[in-house]
């Protein structure tokens, strides 16, 4: 039972037309997720000015406080904000090696949170 010329002809072309509906269709799918992540990226971009514009009112408000109503002196606010800038890279630099030292740790197995050895958080200590 070997298939005609015609047969193999058309079975070529109905895969044909299969792969071809196939790649349109992933296509369209691209197309959509293109247009949803630009779409994404302007209202992702509003809500950063919008809070870069918060950031900055709400710098000056505390600025206002410091010095008008707390009176503190320009350059000990100058002093406190360079330490709490220094204080704050610090915690994203160590925040940043324990995410990679989570991602690097190989789950073992799984401790019982009943076990009564509950670590504190030392921050909490400090502040």
């Amino acid at each position: 039972m070997k298939k005609t010329k015609k047969a193999r002809k058309s079975s070529s072309a109905e895969t044909s037309l299969k792969e071809a509906l196939l790649l349109y269709s992933q296509v369209a799918e691209l197309k959509k997720q293109v247009k949803e992540a630009s779409e994404s990226r302007g209202r992702d971009e509003g809500r950063l000015t919008d809070l870069e514009v918060h950031v900055s009112l709400l710098t000056r408000l505390l600025t206002t406080l410091c010095v008008e109503r707390f009176g503190m002196r320009i350059g000990t606010l100058k002093r406190l904000v360079r330490r709490i800038e220094k204080e704050a890279v610090r915690d994203s630099q160590i925040l940043e090696l324990e995410i990679l030292y989570n991602l690097s740790k190989e789950p073992l197995k799984k401790k019982n949170p009943l076990s009564g050895d509950i670590k504190r958080d030392p921050w909490d200590q400090i502040s």
